[in-house]
C-alpha cells in the first residue's frame, strides 16, 4: 500500500504541474480579446479555470500529510483523485479518435458520392464572352456573369441541389445580378436548357 500510495503521489505531482502550466497559458490567452481585462464575466471564467488546480493542490497536500503520518491507506484513497484527470484524458482521446474516424469515413463516402457526378456547366453566349452557371459535384449551384455596369466578372450562389439531384433549392435571399427568368438562356453541351435539366423550389 505504501508503494502504491507513493506512486499516486508522484503521479499527482506530475499531473498538477502539467495542468498548472496548461492553465497558466489559458489564463494568459484569456486577455487577448480587447477589454477582457475589465470584463467581470471574463474574470469569473479565469477564476473557474484555476478551481481544478486548487482542488488538486489541496488533495496533494492532504495526501502528503497522510503519507508522512504513516497513514498510507488514507494517502492512497486521496491519491485516487489524481486518476480523475487521467481517466478524463483517456476518454477524451478515445472520443477524439472515434470522431476522427467517423469524420474520415463520412468524408470518403462524400468524395466517392461526388465523384459519380461530374461538374455540369451551362453557358450563355454574350458579346463579352460567355456567362456561366456551374453545378458542382458537391451540389452547390453558382453563376458567373459579366456585369456591364462594373465591367467585371461577378459570381454568386443560385442554390443547392437536393439529394436526388434533380431539383435546386434556390437561395432565400438571392442577389439581383441574375434573375430567375434568365435561367432558360443557359444551355449545356448537349443543347439542353438549364431549366429543362432541373426543377426549382424556393
Amino acid at each position: 500500500m505504501k508503494i502504491t500510495a507513493l506512486l499516486l503521489l508522484i503521479m499527482g505531482c506530475l499531473i498538477t504541474a502539467a495542468l498548472s502550466i496548461l492553465f497558466f497559458f489559458l489564463f494568459a490567452m484569456s486577455f487577448d480579446a480587447p477589454g477582457s481585462d475589465k470584463d467581470s464575466r471574463a474574470w469569473g471564467v479565469r477564476l473557474l479555470i484555476w478551481l481544478p488546480i486548487l482542488g488538486l493542490v489541496a488533495a496533494l497536500i492532504m495526501a502528503f500529510i497522510a503519507f508522512g503520518a504513516g497513514n498510507y491507506v488514507r494517502a492512497f484513497r486521496i491519491g485516487l483523485v489524481f486518476l480523475i484527470p487521467v481517466i478524463v484524458a483517456v476518454v477524451f482521446m478515445i472520443k477524439s479518435q472515434v470522431d476522427n474516424q467517423r469524420y474520415m469515413r463520412e468524408t470518403k463516402a462524400r468524395e466517392l458520392e461526388e465523384a459519380k457526378y461530374p461538374m455540369q456547366t451551362f453557358l450563355r453566349p454574350t458579346e463579352y464572352g460567355a456567362d456561366t452557371i456551374i453545378v458542382f459535384p458537391g451540389r452547390i449551384v453558382a453563376y458567373r456573369i459579366f456585369d456591364k455596369t462594373r465591367g467585371v466578372q461577378i459570381g454568386g450562389p443560385i442554390g443547392r441541389l437536393n439529394e436526388t439531384r434533380d431539383t435546386i433549392q434556390l437561395e432565400k435571399n438571392p442577389e439581383n445580378f441574375l434573375n430567375r427568368e434568365e435561367y432558360e438562356e443557359f444551355v449545356n453541351s448537349d443543347g439542353k436548357k438549364f431549366t429543362e435539366v432541373f426543377q426549382f423550389i424556393k
